[in-house]
């Protein structure tokens, strides 16, 4: 196997900025990554379920994809969402993400049509054959409606497919589960912050969530406070400080009202900084004005505003 460097850390997920008429907007979408490093996050995560992926174009993901490698600079690695329904279009993205500099990848399972399992495993075995680089499986079962199991994980790591998980699951057993399984090499990321404290304090080695990118400078004290400086009071203090944001951010994720939708609460809070990433593709809405100003506050309350 590669001797590649083992992620840890909060890496940060990216937006894809938009203009008024949807079309990409370069200047709003490198911003959003200079504020990210600028705030300490250890790595990038770009073209995840917050860059609006689905909404776009193969080439815009790989135009956007280009913008933010650039803008990194290499100061951080880049995890690329590459993920795809397609294993040939997976692959063709993952050799951009290579071409363009990415340290790894970041790959959703095959979504939608629910393919049967050992296909799953080996649309990663082929595409971990076709792209040296680094592979996170990006478990996401809320949106993707499959799932890699802790088992699976464990197969697809002995055979070298995988070097890391994204765990975007509320269930904490996914992490030290996985932990247990696959040992102290392979890196674990809690996804979803509805459980970030919990993961952190179960094992997980990185953090990604809407957190690192509304308040990342904030998720890294939490992140440092467990994994570096094994504080978990520190870091519960910290934790129930960030709380009323996730809560916010995932107000009616179980809901059939959507509202507010995780991902426009996450664009929001950029726009509220200055940063004009603009509204989500349709569908998707922007914030209504009166969650905007509960969000303001909440912000405000955080001292990120």
């Amino acid at each position: 196997m590669e001797n590649w460097p083992k992620a840890t850390g909060v890496y940060a997920p990216t937006v894809t900025a938009f203009h008024a008429d949807e079309s990409l907007n370069e200047n709003a979408t490198r911003a959003f990554v200079r504020f990210l490093l600028r705030s300490g996050v250890h790595g990038l995560a770009p073209m995840g379920s917050a860059g609006e992926f689905i909404a776009l174009t193969d080439q815009e993901r790989m135009q956007a994809v280009e913008w933010v490698l650039e803008e990194a600079g290499g100061q951080v690695p880049v995890y690329v969402g590459a993920g795809h329904y397609s294993t040939r279009a997976t692959i063709e993205l993952s050799r951009h993400a290579l071409r363009s500099g990415a340290s790894g990848l970041m790959i959703m399972p095959p979504y939608l049509l629910r393919p049967p399992k050992q296909d799953i495993l080996n649309h990663f075995r082929r595409i971990r054959d076709a792209v040296p680089l680094p592979i996170m499986v990006y478990n996401v079962p809320i949106l993707a409606g499959v799932e890699l199991t802790p088992e699976d994980i464990q197969l697809l790591a002995q055979e070298c497919v995988i070097q890391s998980v994204k765990w975007s699951h509320v269930e904490v057993s996914r992490i030290h589960d996985t932990k247990l399984l696959c040992g102290r090499e392979f890196n674990v990321f809690v996804g979803i912050d509805l459980v970030g404290f919990e993961g952190l304090a179960a094992g997980a080695d990185g953090y990604i969530g809407g957190l690192a990118m509304m308040a990342p400078a904030l998720t890294r004290q939490l992140f440092d406070a467990v994994f570096s400086q094994g504080d978990l009071k520190s870091a519960r203090c910290r934790w129930n400080q960030l709380l009323p944001l996730v809560q916010f951010e995932y107000r009616a994720l179980f809901k059939d009202d959507g509202q507010p939708h995780w991902l426009a609460v996450c664009r929001e809070a950029a726009a509220l900084r200055g940063i004009q990433v603009g509204p989500p593709r349709s569908p998707l809405q922007p914030l209504a004005p009166g969650l905007r100003e509960e969000l303001q506050q909440l912000l405000r309350d955080l001292g990120e505003l």
